[in-house]
């Protein structure tokens, strides 16, 4: 196997190598000439692809491969190039063509602008000659979720399937579903960058209208602090709000999900959320919009999607609703609900996406 990839991740990959060598595994270092190899943008991704291709073309010359699989930049509006090298090619998972709900684009302030042009591109491409005639040429497309599936099924693909885009290790989960224990107050994570589609205020609303006997963790980063204080402040969450102020290394989130009693995921659009899976691992259930991946990969029985409604008041109570009703339960309830959380984590582990991977590679050469 020939992995293409930047070389800002060549000191990562050679020292996971050197200590778990991988034989018949072989990494070439593809960079955009005089562009920092730091910088992101669909610019340099485009360039990107290009001179991938170009060092695809190079390697094929020598040796004859057999199934081309492009999995990163994971968004269906860009489709892969590898086509061209004339073997069958897979694209994916890619998500993309998941939309803010309009109800909601109050909350995302003047970002909300970029998100309604975005979603006029998105309906928009699927109608253009030249796109759909290239996501035509892919062999299997992996759509991360239903609204990217519909979308690469309007293009007119040959094959496509629905596929999380998000794995996980094995020594991250749990070995088993938590126990709770009947205890006041209910407390509450939110895990994510603060950006404006990851609806932080949302989840602020929601609480402020809550049981009383409810506490959140914010963990992440992204926004000025005094704005993040200010938000916690206005709606008079002082003291059921905690916040560090700063993201967390990923072992230190672990222990986060592990000492809290349900995950709130209150992304207005998002592929999928890989915080969802890492709460699910160690069987945390999962308060979350019926959007996106998470609508489509959690569990229903793993925790409780909230409806969208025809406005943010609407949506904000739909959440309130789901709050209190997880405050509501039964030890034995929120026991079941971690159950389902867990055992559902299982099927995302790398292990068993190696096996689905190699499934697809059989099937897109036409071999059993």
């Amino acid at each position: 196997m020939h992995v293409l990839t930047g070389s800002r991740n060549r000191n990562a990959v050679d020292a996971y190598l050197q200590k778990n060598p991988v034989p018949n595994l072989s990494f070439h270092y593809v960079d955009v000439p005089c562009i920092d190899p730091s910088r992101g943008g669909a610019q340099r991704y485009c360039l990107w692809l290009y001179f991938s291709l170009r060092e695809a073309r190079r390697l094929s010359r020598t040796m004859a491969f057999d199934v081309a699989h492009h999995v990163s930049y994971g968004s269906v509006l860009l489709p892969s190039p590898l086509w061209r090298l004339g073997v069958p090619t897979i694209f994916g998972p890619v998500g993309g063509a998941q939309t803010s709900p309009p109800s909601l684009l109050g909350y995302l302030g003047k970002a909300g602008t970029r998100e309604r042009i975005r979603t006029f591109v998105i309906h928009v491409s699927r109608r253009l000659r030249i796109y759909r005639a290239r996501m035509r040429r892919m062999s299997i497309v992996l759509a991360a979720n239903q609204d990217t599936f519909v979308h690469a099924e309007s293009t007119g693909c040959r094959r496509v399937l629905l596929l999380c885009d998000t794995g996980l290790r094995s020594d991250y989960g749990a070995d088993s579903s938590r126990r709770f224990i009947r205890s006041l107050p209910i407390r509450f994570l939110w895990v994510g960058r603060l950006l404006p589609r990851k609806g932080l205020p949302l989840a602020l609303d929601a609480l402020a209208r809550a049981n009383p006997n409810t506490e959140l963790t914010l963990v992440g980063s992204g926004l000025d602090p005094e704005i993040v204080r200010r938000m916690i402040r206005e709606r008079g969450l002082d003291g059921r709000v905690h916040w560090e102020g700063a993201r967390l290394p990923w072992m230190q989130v672990r222990e986060a999900y592990a000492t809290h009693d349900a995950l709130l995921f209150t992304s207005i659009r998002d592929s999928f959320g890989s915080q969802n899976l890492e709460a699910m691992s160690v069987g945390l259930p999962v308060i979350s919009l019926r959007l996106g991946g998470a609508r489509d990969f959690i569990p229903d029985a793993a925790g409780l999607k909230v409806e969208v409604g025809p406005t943010i008041r609407d949506t904000v109570n739909n959440f309130v609703d789901a709050l209190n009703q997880f405050v509501n339960m039964s030890v034995e309830e929120r026991n079941r609900m971690s159950e389902a959380a867990w055992r559902g984590a299982q099927e995302f582990s790398w292990t068993r996406r190696a096996e689905v991977a190699r499934a697809l590679y059989a099937e897109a050469r036409g071999k059993p």
